[in-house]
């Protein structure tokens, strides 16, 4: 069974993500019939997160096939984001309670996108790359198992750089850039519209530049930089916390929310781990060590 949808957002599921109501129940089944025969690949069956992969892909099954495979294979290459997501580890616990990373509430708009706030917090630097990764790819996946505009309608990203220093700039290598997008862009089934950066010091441009050459051209384009706080026009102050000049509630509730949230999963967390590929069973040629060295259609795999 998948959760039914509102009428606004069906019909955004119909226009722009080529969704037909009366063949979501066909497409599922030609995609468990194609899982069970691969033999390197252990897919999470479940309709509500097939379906949210083929709407990820605008129903196109072969690039749904591609990214399931893409997705198990990161699990197995890098077990070092996957492998133990326990929200109570200290380190996890400790950017929780910071809000590096916090969904604000949703819209009125029915059919409206997510807005996700990310903070540059100078005691984020304190920890690994790796664990403020592996925060963003846990709080993006609870979204995706919940929040249906979140996949169909996508999300506006907010940053806040105040706090931006060159200690962050020199943790972030250009591998872990090309890696972290790589991830976001050709497995993930996110869709990010639009990135209103705000309280961007002098440091952001050199930043920034480190960002362009792994990023197209149609990306840089949705990246704005608001000098002044007009960004209210596109993030409703109804949803933008009190903290910056909106009536969407205080930062320190949102982070009590959204941790309590990231800590009801520690079970789920821990399953998924088990829909990974096995190479040893991969009938092609297997794929190299360094999850970025994919060869073949992985390589080139350009998904929007």
């Amino acid at each position: 069974m998948v959760r039914v949808l509102c009428a606004e957002l069906q019909n955004v599921a119909i226009q722009q993500l080529n969704e037909n109501p009366t063949n979501i129940s066909d497409c599922l089944d030609r995609l468990r019939d194609w899982a069970f025969k691969q033999p390197h690949l252990k897919v999470k069956l479940d309709d509500q997160w097939l379906l949210t992969l083929l709407r990820c892909c605008k129903f196109s099954l072969e690039r749904t096939k591609m990214r399931i495979d893409l997705l198990c294979t990161m699990k197995t290459m890098a077990p070092e984001l996957f492998k133990n997501r326990d929200p109570f580890l200290p380190e996890l616990q400790d950017l929780l309670s910071m809000g590096c990373i916090l969904p604000l509430r949703k819209e009125d708009d029915p059919a409206a996108p997510r807005t996700i706030l990310i903070r540059m917090l100078k005691r984020a630097t304190e920890h690994r790359v790796n664990d403020g990764f592996k925060l963003i790819l846990m709080t993006f996946e609870i979204l995706m198992n919940e929040d249906d505009n979140f996949i169909i309608s996508g999300s506006k990203v907010l940053e806040d750089h105040k706090e931006l220093s060159l200690k962050h700039i020199q943790m972030v290598t250009p591998t872990v850039i090309k890696d972290a997008l790589t991830f976001l862009k050709s497995a993930y089934p996110v869709k990010a519209n639009s990135f209103h950066i705000i309280n961007a010091p002098d440091l952001f441009a050199k930043a920034f530049d480190l960002v362009k050459p792994f990023i197209s051209e149609k990306t840089v384009k949705k990246v704005y930089v608001h000098t002044d706080e007009s960004f209210d026009e596109v993030i409703p102050s109804s949803i933008l916390p009190m903290d910056y000049g909106g009536t969407g509630g205080k930062i320190t509730d949102l982070i009590v929310e959204w941790k309590l949230k990231v800590e009801s999963y520690p079970d789920w967390f821990m399953q998924d781990y088990e829909f990974r590929s096995d190479e040893s069973k991969r009938a092609k040629k297997p794929i190299p060590d360094g999850l970025f060295g994919l060869d073949g259609s992985f390589r080139n795999l350009d998904i929007d």
